[in-house]
């Protein structure tokens, strides 16, 4: 598959991303994907635009909910995280690890609502690869910014 071509449907980009992933995952190492907490929240990988962007909708169950009945912020920037975390792999073509992520909320979102997560990579490097994200709900309102630094890794030796 080229390297430039959009791939669309959360099914054909896992496929993509495992082939990538098995690439450099060390032998007895069991990869994961998506991983548990991806699961967790129903997260659907919509499109990935090679180099340049990740779009997923993720879900916001009951479980989320803070004391006052609206969805926890970390739930959010886990959300996030979840969705930078392959973006950055995709774009280092190897392993990363999140530096730092920084999250706005814009507006509060109730439990049962899905979000609309697009991360876009504003400039990819050899050592740090610099990404922003924004949620949104369903009818397109934006619910929370992000903006993440993540470290490339070197690609483990067997």
């Amino acid at each position: 598959m080229s390297d430039e071509a959009t791939i669309t449907g959360n099914d054909k980009v896992l496929e993509y991303t495992i082939e990538l992933f098995r690439s450099f995952t060390p032998p007895g190492v069991t990869l994961q994907l998506p991983p548990p907490s991806a699961k967790e929240m129903d997260m659907q990988f919509e499109e990935y635009v090679p180099n340049k962007s990740l779009t997923a909708t993720a879900a916001a169950p009951p479980s989320y909910a803070n004391a006052v009945g609206i969805v926890q912020g970390g739930f959010i920037s886990a959300m996030f995280d979840n969705l930078i975390g392959p973006l950055s792999y995709l774009t280092a073509r190897g392993p990363t690890t999140t530096l730092e992520l920084t999250t706005h909320f814009m507006r509060a979102i109730f439990p049962g609502q899905r979000l609309r997560l697009t991360a876009t990579v504003r400039k990819p490097g050899r050592t740090a690869i610099y990404i922003d994200a924004e949620a949104h709900t369903e009818d397109n309102k934006l619910v929370a910014i992000a903006r993440s630094t993540v470290q490339v890794l070197p690609i483990p030796t067997q």
